[in-house]
């Protein structure tokens, strides 16, 4: 071996260290930087991986938070727009209808009659009550109105729709509820908002028959909403077709088709015009029954909705039925005829000190009359043809100014007031409970949206 490598090696494994000791390679630290290295390696990737994932996450939340919120404000534009339209006198009227179109998603109804998202009583088939809407009327006056005429979509901006998809109207509660989707990107979003709807009736019918009215010794029809709707062609002029406001000069000859007395007690406007509103006169199912009610007795709605009573029939002599609608309206369905003899009285009372609305008390029966001083307070009256209302009454009964029998609004086929006495019917000053049923005889009414009762951002 050449003297230099022997040299070398020698020197190699067995070079003198440190106080003679050799400095030798151990074996078991071999390789071990290398494995060091790619640990950290990793650990360092791993850690840039983790922050690149966090950026990207933060990134699309943000990215999210920006469409949706985008969403949101072409959301609230699109309800601003549907209200603004609701505004037009011709589209008011659809603020007592409906409309909810189907979620395709569940292929159900988006809303349901309680206006409410998933909440069980969504209905497969769309409803769409604003496209048969009309505010035109069969009575001459009316019949320059407009049909209605909604855009249920539209954009906001370059990129923005919205779409109106449920209006649902709560006639006991008189709200609506509004749903609408708006989308800008990938992310819609949906907004309800429930609002008040008031009523500004334009010469509602405090008095309407299919028939005949005969208000004879000058029986009064008392009240700002004292109008009068009748049929002509059954009256004793059947020419005329208008109307007479108090005062007009053609007052005398609608008052001669009524056979009004000459001296005119009729606080609103006399209509020619027929008109035939339809209810149905069946108790719902789970009514609760009353039997003959022939004595004292005290009823009352029920919170969560309207409280169905049925009856055979009511026939009360100084007694007195008392309906508390402090909790909810009081439906009553009679078999037969309402009959009240000397001070008896049917009342509706609020024990909240609100005042009773006449909406909230509703009576249907074959046919109503009232004896002697007796009194039907508050209350809405559908007699169902042929009947109607006879006042066989001789002097005051209820308690309100003026000399009446019935404080409320009467519809039937007659309204007829025999000449044994010249107390009359009271039409409330406030009808507005009673807008819903304006839908039944096609009259126009002027409504409008009230204060915002609730506004909330949903998920589908």
């Amino acid at each position: 071996m050449p003297i230099k490598r022997l040299f070398c090696r020698n020197f190699l494994t067995a070079s003198p260290g440190i106080n003679g000791r050799s400095f030798q390679t151990n074996p078991g630290q071999q390789g071990f930087a290398l494995p060091l290295a790619l640990g950290m390696g990793f650990v360092l990737m791993t850690l840039a991986m983790a922050t690149l994932i966090t950026a990207q996450s933060d990134r699309t939340t943000a990215w999210q938070r920006k469409e949706s919120g985008a969403s949101l404000a072409v959301t609230e534009g699109g309800l601003a727009r549907t209200l603004a339209q609701l505004t037009n006198p011709n589209n008011a009227v659809l603020l007592t209808r409906n409309y909810d179109t189907i979620n395709p998603k569940t292929g159900k109804t988006y809303l349901g009659a309680d206006a409410l998202v998933n909440n069980g009583d969504e209905e497969t088939a769309a409803i769409d009550e604003w496209a048969s809407a009309s505010s035109t009327s069969t009575c001459s006056l009316s019949n320059t109105a407009t049909a209605p005429n909604m855009t249920y979509t539209g954009m906001i901006g370059p990129n923005g729709k919205y779409t109106l998809r449920a209006y649902r109207y709560n006639s006991v509660q008189q709200t609506g509820t509004f749903l609408v989707e708006g989308q800008q990107g990938s992310n819609p979003s949906y907004v309800m908002m429930t609002i008040a709807i008031d009523a500004e009736p334009t010469n509602f019918p405090g008095i309407l028959t299919q028939k005949q009215v005969s208000l004879r010794n000058g029986r009064p029809i008392l009240g700002s909403n004292g109008n009068v709707y009748y049929n002509p062609d059954v009256s004793p002029n059947p020419t005329l077709k208008g109307s007479a406001a108090p005062g007009d000069a053609n007052r005398p000859a609608y008052l001669s088709a009524i056979e009004a007395a000459s001296t005119d007690n009729i606080s609103g406007t006399i209509f020619a015009c027929a008109l035939t509103p339809t209810f149905s006169m069946t108790a719902p199912t789970g009514a609760t029954s009353l039997g003959n009610v022939t004595s004292n007795l005290n009823i009352s709605g029920t919170g969560g909705g309207i409280k169905a009573y049925q009856a055979s029939q009511i026939s009360l002599t100084n007694n007195t039925m008392t309906v508390d609608t402090t909790n909810g309206p009081v439906y009553l369905y009679v078999d037969q005829a309402v009959q009240l003899w000397g001070t008896a009285q049917i009342q509706n009372i609020r024990t909240d000190g609100v005042p009773p609305r006449v909406g909230d008390l509703r009576i249907f029966a074959d046919w109503f009359r009232v004896y002697g001083t007796a009194c039907i307070q508050t209350a809405f009256l559908f007699a169902d043809p042929p009947y109607g209302l006879h006042l066989d009454s001789t002097a005051d009964g209820c308690s309100s100014p003026g000399n009446t029998n019935v404080d409320g609004v009467v519809w039937g086929t007659h309204v007829l007031g025999y000449s044994g006495g010249s107390s009359g019917i009271g039409v409330p000053d406030d009808v507005s409970s009673l807008s819903d049923i304006l839908t039944t005889i096609n009259l126009p009414i002027r409504y409008k949206f009230g204060q915002v009762k609730h506004w909330q951002q949903v998920r589908l």
